[in-house]
């Protein structure tokens, strides 16, 4: 049971660290080379983002210890796809689509169908 829990929290870390990132762009990236220096711009979003994407490393290289490869990987590859779609649609305001939603219905049917023997 708790390594299904490290699933849903690896794909949460995953998910928001990436949504962080992302929102912590908006004021420039957060690395930058200026005059032959490299120059550092962390916000507190982009900072969070880095942090939780570690999380999620950790997590991960955790999760390929304890279950097989061909479960785990297309398992949580896929909800961090759906959770994505989902924050991208809320967060951002990015457009559904008819085929996006095909798209999004094929990769879980395709994770369905990997462990229909199990």
């Amino acid at each position: 049971m708790l390594n299904y829990i490290l699933i849903g929290a690896y794909v949460c870390s995953t998910a928001f660290g990436l949504v962080l990132l992302k929102l912590g762009t908006t004021t420039g990236l957060p690395i930058s080379f200026v005059e032959n220096s490299i120059k550092f711009n962390f916000n507190l979003l982009s900072f969070s983002g880095f942090f939780l994407y570690g999380v999620s490393f950790l997590l991960y290289i955790y999760l390929l210890s304890k279950f097989n490869l061909g479960f785990v990987i297309p398992l949580t590859t896929a909800l961090v796809y759906v959770l994505i779609f989902i924050a991208s649609f809320v967060i951002f305001k990015e457009s559904f689509s008819a085929i996006k939603i095909f798209a999004i219905t094929l990769i879980l049917s395709g994770v369905v169908i990997l462990n229909l023997n199990k």
